[in-house]
């Protein structure tokens, strides 16, 4: 009798304690599923992160905000240099800042984070416009990485700025991206021979010096 009994509870334990591990089963999450979740986190974090250094998703920056390509200043709609600031919106909704344009397109060929909308600002009301839309005149002018083009949201602004402006043309998109990619592979030949060269190197004789405060 005694050892009936004894049989019964033990079955009874095991069938117990076969109901917890099962509960635990149940609850615990698949392997796949908890990395898919922590893939996820990670990634609004460093969504929120580059929200946070390179500007913000309501299409303005602030004074802190840096150049998603080269982390120099961006300058702000108030400031001098801001007509010449630049910003994309990529496929996941965020917007970056670039303090010229010529940053956009290397940012854009460095990290293979293609831009679903490209703006620049018109010269004159700094209002932005589509990259794809303005009227492009590249001038001797200086700009903050010195590519030297100006932007406008119609031909009026840009027949008035090259009457205005001795050496000046119309340009083209195209060689806008002409011109980042030569600056992009010399860096990148330069840093194959273990040298980091100025992200501004192109600049003229006459700001040698402010090159110089740039090289890192």
């Amino acid at each position: 009798m005694k050892k009936i009994l004894f049989v019964s509870a033990a079955l009874s334990a095991a069938i117990i304690l076969g109901g917890c591990t099962e509960e635990e089963k149940a609850d615990k999450k698949p392997e796949t599923e908890v990395k898919a979740e922590m893939e996820e986190k990670a990634e609004m974090e460093e969504k929120e992160k580059v929200a946070h250094d390179h500007g913000d998703h309501n299409g303005e920056l602030d004074e802190h905000t840096t150049c998603a390509f080269c982390n120099m200043k961006v300058y702000t709609k108030s400031e001098d240099m801001g007509k010449f600031t630049a910003k994309m919106v990529n496929d996941k909704g965020e917007t970056l800042f670039f303090d010229d344009i010529g940053c956009l397109f290397n940012y854009e060929r460095d990290t293979k984070d293609q831009a679903k909308e490209r703006y620049v600002r018109d010269y004159d009301s700094l209002e932005w416009v589509k990259l794809e839309e303005a009227e492009i005149v590249k001038s001797d002018m200086k700009t903050p990485m010195n590519y030297g083009y100006a932007f406008f949201k119609d031909a009026d602004g840009e027949k008035k700025f090259i009457d205005l402006n001795e050496h000046s043309h119309e340009a083209e998109v195209s060689e806008i991206d002409r011109v980042a990619l030569e600056r992009y592979m010399k860096k990148k030949q330069m840093q194959e021979q273990g040298k980091e060269m100025p992200h501004n190197e192109q600049m003229k004789e006459e700001d040698m010096e402010k090159k110089e405060g740039h090289m890192q």
